[in-house]
């Protein structure tokens, strides 16, 4: 039997709400171009400003999954680690110790580009190597030694964590886990060597493209188009048609990657949902030559 440990979420979610909506209305603001907003910035500036607030916009959702899915899994068999895609499973011989990080003389430093309440990543840490998070609280940080591998863990009762390691230590295992250790790399060989999902995926991303690409052509190219009511729009409304194509497309890709990995969905129908994306962007690619006319 083992006990399911969670980290604290609520900082994590707020701190990600403030900054969707600020990246969000940047992302607006250059998009739709209301009043003259950005103006002075040349096509291929305003182009890279977009591309990245969207990878900031996307590297912030994938974070508010790990927290989302993070939990710690402890049992006389060992501990069990969840973050987003990433699994660990460590049998209990191979769990030297579980320490605070307060225990330690020197600070134990965060990974690059942790926020408040998303501490995620690896981080090279002097004398003891690359160490993983999987946290969300800074103060209740615990180092887990497994093997040679370190691991940085902040469950919401860190006391009552610790208390049932020591006592599940003693007892010792009757049966220890499996070790197991998945991460997007060992996923995404996975997809990759399944012909069918590959080519559907690389053809749903470069239909996105093919749509963005038309749009950014007609805006640079004219400075109105005709939309779908008949009257005469600013050119970058055809940006509107790119972003949904892509978010469809990320859209579509993730509910079928968790199927995928998960199980629970026959392929073919995730397959068709990998498909009905391409099917999509074909459709915004024919709407927008039609609206250039």
């Amino acid at each position: 039997m083992e006990t399911e440990f969670y980290p604290s979420k609520r900082l994590g979610l707020w701190v990600s709400l403030i900054l969707l909506a600020v990246t969000l209305t940047l992302l607006v603001l250059l998009v739709l171009n209301p009043a003259g907003f950005g103006t002075a910035l040349a096509l291929p500036w305003k182009f890279a400003a977009i591309l990245l607030l969207a990878a900031f916009a996307l590297g912030l959702l994938s974070r508010v999954y790990k927290l989302l899915t993070t939990r710690y899994m402890l049992g006389r068999g060992g501990l069990a680690l969840r973050w987003g895609l990433r699994r660990e499973v460590i049998p209990m011989p191979a769990l030297n110790w579980i320490r605070p990080v307060t225990d330690f003389q020197t600070k134990l430093p965060l990974p690059l580009g942790a926020l408040p309440g998303l501490i995620f990543g690896a981080r090279k840490v002097l004398g003891l190597g690359v160490v993983e998070y999987a946290a969300s609280d800074r103060r209740a940080l615990l180092l887990v030694a497994a093997s040679g591998r370190y691991f940085a863990i902040s469950p919401r009762d860190p006391e009552t964590f610790l208390s049932l390691y020591d006592r599940l230590n003693e007892l010792g295992s009757l049966s220890s886990y499996e070790p197991r250790s998945e991460s997007l790399d060992s996923l995404r060989k996975k997809i990759w060597q399944d012909k069918t999902a590959r080519a559907l995926l690389v053809g749903g991303l470069a239909a996105g493209v093919l749509v963005l690409g038309l749009a950014f052509g007609l805006a640079g190219s004219r400075a109105e188009i005709t939309w779908t009511t008949l009257e005469l729009v600013p050119s970058n409304h055809a940006f509107l048609f790119a972003f949904f194509s892509l978010a469809i497309w990320l859209m579509n890709f993730g509910i079928g990657l968790f199927y995928y990995l998960r199980g629970g969905l026959e392929k073919t129908m995730i397959y068709v949902l990998w498909a009905g994306s391409i099917l999509i962007s074909l459709l915004l690619t024919a709407a927008l030559l039609i609206l250039a006319l």
